[in-house]
């Protein structure tokens, strides 16, 4: 039988995924609208921009529907993007950005009979600890695991008509913000890097779009049970709020919680920060740094109240899409009060190191159990 790899970091932004190994990555916006047809001009090119499908799975509340995701969906008014009140493992939109991302995968590297392809994974996936901490783990490993799972390419490039019927050898939901542990200290083919966090207790904040996961790993290498925590804030609300003041104050309409951060984050000082308003350059930056400013406050003093509960923790690395739009307010926080000794991690590891984590988990299942490491070729 062949068995493929999957480590799927389902974030609150973005679908991250490592497929078949480290060297090929997928990423895909989580966002999704419900279309059932819509009106082409002319084809997209790249399947990954017009993915179209129509999904049925008992796993879903709703058991089937038609679903435009990641950047088709974004062009649609009606579109979905994850809001603060819905766990990840009770919501429909997690399984749905999974799904899709792997019947991608599948088309490719799977063969095809008559039109239909049959997939079979092994899953890395994960909750976030407050989840984690309430049960949720096992239910939803279940409902993946134990589901029948179809997914047809509609109106997507190169891909229409096609049919993935997904099943799964076996799931592993890890915890977020323990797996950030294991990518600090694992290199990709397994053995140790950054030797001196072990034998200390370290905190690691890992800011999502819709909440936080404040994990506490013990100079035992351990989570922290007691103190470990996590708060249902992230930075999507306080993104929200920006894209709504700008609408109201210009009436330009940033299209998504996406679009904004690479307003926030562009690296060339002229668009940093800048809308473009019939034909006029625009700073917003006034109105993110009120939000934005507001929510560093409350990661801040949750990260003074880890400190007081667990004053032997001896650094914090900050992790995640969020940790990169408030490292500038968090370190202005920081320096004007405790200076704790702070650590955040470079761009492409705030995207990519929860994804990264779960394929080494992966590997070392894998290892564990005997499992042919030739299903992580190309």
């Amino acid at each position: 039988m062949d068995l493929r790899l999957a480590a799927i970091d389902i974030g609150n932004d973005a679908v991250k995924a490592y497929l078949g190994n480290l060297e090929n990555s997928i990423y895909i916006p989580n966002v999704i609208a419900e279309v059932k047809n819509r009106d082409i001009i002319e084809m997209e090119k790249d399947p990954l921009s017009a993915l179209h499908v129509e999904i049925t799975s008992s796993a879903l509340k709703q058991k089937h529907g038609y679903y435009a995701v990641g950047k088709l969906a974004a062009k649609y008014p009606n579109n979905d993007e994850l809001t603060p009140d819905v766990d990840k493992s009770e919501s429909d939109q997690p399984v749905i950005l999974l799904l899709t991302t792997l019947a991608y995968d599948a088309v490719k590297h799977f063969p095809e009979k008559d039109g239909v392809i049959e997939a079979t994974y092994l899953l890395s996936t994960g909750l976030p600890l407050d989840e984690t901490k309430r049960g949720k783990t096992k239910n939803f490993r279940k409902k993946l695991k134990t589901a029948q799972h179809e997914v047809k390419f509609l109106q997507t490039p190169n891909l229409q008509g096609k049919t993935v019927h997904i099943k799964f050898e076996q799931v592993l939901v890890n915890t977020e913000g323990y797996a950030a542990y294991i990518d600090l200290t694992t290199n990709n083919d397994g053995s140790t890097k950054n030797e001196e966090l072990f034998g200390k207790t370290i905190l690691i904040n890992d800011i999502g779009g819709l909440s936080t996961d404040s994990a506490i790993i013990t100079s035992e290498s351990e989570v922290d049970n007691e103190y470990s925590d996590g708060i249902k804030k992230g930075v999507s609300t306080y993104l929200d709020n920006i894209i709504r003041k700008v609408y109201t104050k210009y009436k330009y309409n940033i299209k998504s919680r996406r679009a904004l951060v690479e307003i926030i984050t562009n690296e060339n000082p002229e668009e940093q920060y800048h809308i473009w308003v019939e034909g006029n350059r625009v700073s917003i930056k006034d109105i993110v740094d009120e939000e934005l400013g507001i929510l560093a406050k409350e990661e801040y003093k949750l990260i003074k109240n880890m400190w007081h509960n667990v004053p032997e923790i001896r650094l914090s690395y900050q992790i995640g899409g969020g940790s990169l739009i408030l490292r500038p307010y968090l370190t202005e926080l920081n320096q004007q009060d405790k200076n704790y000794p702070l650590r955040f991690v470079s761009k492409e590891d705030s995207i990519w190191m929860i994804a990264r984590a779960y394929f080494k988990i992966l590997l070392m299942y894998c290892n564990s159990k005997g499992i042919e490491a030739a299903a992580t070729a190309e």
